[in-house]
């Protein structure tokens, strides 16, 4: 019969691919930052366009 220690370290081996929290939590901060930088892109964008019209 294995010990308790032998069945948790079992079962923490098998759970080596799912995100930790500090991943999830990165994560987040990535989306944000690629959000921002993309309503940034866009405000540009349109900046751009509207001086080139204008002129």
């Amino acid at each position: 019969m294995a010990t308790t220690e032998e069945r948790v370290s079992r079962l923490e081996g098998g759970f080596d691919h799912l995100a930790t929290r500090a991943d999830v939590a990165n994560l987040k901060v990535w989306i944000i930052g690629l959000l921002l930088t993309v309503v940034v892109s866009v405000f540009l964008s349109a900046a751009n366009l509207i001086v080139r019209l204008a002129a």
